[in-house]
């Protein structure tokens, strides 16, 4: 097998996933440009490798050695405005991205401040934080499609986004290029989050500090203490669902998500006593109960307290908990 220079072996993970997970990828190549995407699609093709697109690391769980190629996204080509209309490539890193936006005097996206990783990472979780989702301003995405070397372009209805998913979680050969964002020329303030309806908003960085505030109080800096920030999907049910919850726990925490009702993961997994558990070299934060530390080189610590979590909410609450990174 004849190497291009791009094409680093063996390369240690460690750095770049925010467990601090001590994994090595038998491959590994940073992709900057569209001639890096083909590089990578034919040295995939020809090797009949199996590849992970990683970005910041920041969501992101390895549970051992990856026997493929990581490509890791640096793409940062496109950062353009046209009236409420930006195109931003994917490799950028989304809180400065938000930045850009409101310096920019383009709004709906400073309820988002503060989230970790890339601007590609956004859509396919369908990132959201104090009553807002990426997917109501993202117009459409391109894409480059490693299954046949061809770019594609996908409107937001073809995204199908969801709470915390997308059509490309379930299609994780498809490396997001560009997004295409419409923005609002006029700030208007979205504070029904219970943390911001106190304060009164008259220009969007008020309501970015006060939200970075918010984060930086309750959340765990990932560069001090690993994780990957909220560990699990706030789980959805019914009406008739939640009806029998409440029989069982008339305080239990719970937002409106359309016709669903979107328990709190938090409240469940403190109010099952896990608030600060220790479990091996992992632990569950005292700030905030979603969010569970890595002190492990292994990935055991971290899925062995994932596990007992789970296993230990279902029992008590008969729900079972989904986690929110992608686990490969």
């Amino acid at each position: 097998m004849r190497l291009q220079k791009k094409i680093i072996i063996n390369k240690n993970l460690n750095e770049l996933n925010s467990l601090r997970i001590a994994v090595k990828s038998r491959y590994f190549i940073e992709c900057k440009s569209d001639k890096d995407l083909d590089l990578a699609f034919n040295f995939i093709k020809q090797n009949k490798l199996k590849f992970v697109i990683l970005g910041e690391g920041t969501n992101v769980i390895f549970r051992k050695d990856f026997d493929g190629i990581v490509i890791k996204n640096l793409y940062k080509k496109e950062k353009k405005i046209t009236n409420d209309n930006v195109k931003i490539s994917s490799g950028y890193n989304w809180d400065k991205f938000v930045l850009y936006c409101l310096k920019n005097s383009l709004f709906g996206l400073e309820n988002l401040s503060g989230i970790p990783g890339t601007v590609g990472a956004g859509p396919i979780q369908n990132i959201g934080a104090y009553g807002e989702e990426i997917s109501n301003y993202v117009k459409h995405v391109e894409v480059f499609n490693f299954a046949d070397g061809n770019t594609e372009i996908l409107n937001n209805k073809n995204c199908d986004f969801s709470y915390r998913g997308s059509f490309f979680k379930k299609n994780n050969h498809l490396f997001i290029k560009n997004i295409f964002f419409k923005l609002d020329k006029k700030f208007i303030p979205k504070n029904s989050y219970e943390d911001l309806r106190n304060f009164k908003f008259t220009k969007a960085l008020e309501i970015r500090k006060k939200i970075l505030e918010i984060r930086n109080k309750k959340l765990e800096n990932y560069k001090v203490n690993p994780n990957v920030g909220s560990f699990f999907k706030n789980p959805l049910m019914n009406k008739n669902e939640f009806k029998s919850l409440r029989v069982l726990e008339p305080k239990v925490k719970f937002y409106n998500q359309d016709a669903l009702i979107k328990i709190s993961a938090a409240w469940l997994i403190e109010n099952s006593g896990l608030k600060g558990f220790n479990f091996y070299k992992a632990r569950v934060s005292n700030r905030h109960s979603l969010v569970l530390i890595n002190e492990d080189k292994a990935p055991d610590s971290i899925l062995k307290l994932r596990t007992k979590i789970k296993n230990l909410v279902k029992k008590k609450y008969k729900i079972k908990l989904e986690e929110e990174p992608t686990i490969i």
